[in-house]
């Protein structure tokens, strides 16, 4: 299931500033939009892709996030690794 292309749902989006973590450089200065949650993604709508990949580590016994030793997980697109 695809989650909507919302800020909100994005690893990219700072919530703590709010702001997009793609960042566009101008004149040698890195700048990152300012976003809200319920924003749609900006990259999409300029047709520019971003794909998304996460990880984690699991606890093997318990099946939940660790900060120990365990088993990492990793999240991507399907087609990600494809040419």
């Amino acid at each position: 299931m695809k989650k909507e292309p919302k800020c909100k749902n994005c690893l990219l989006f700072n919530k703590e500033k709010e702001t997009c973590m793609v960042s566009i450089i101008i004149d040698g200065e890195k700048i990152n939009m300012p976003v809200s949650p319920e924003d749609n993604c900006h990259m999409d709508e300029l047709g520019i892709p971003v794909h998304q990949v996460r990880w984690w580590v699991e606890d093997p016994k318990t099946g939940k996030q660790t900060k120990e030793n365990g088993v990492v997980k990793i999240e991507y697109p399907d087609n990600f690794f494809r040419s």
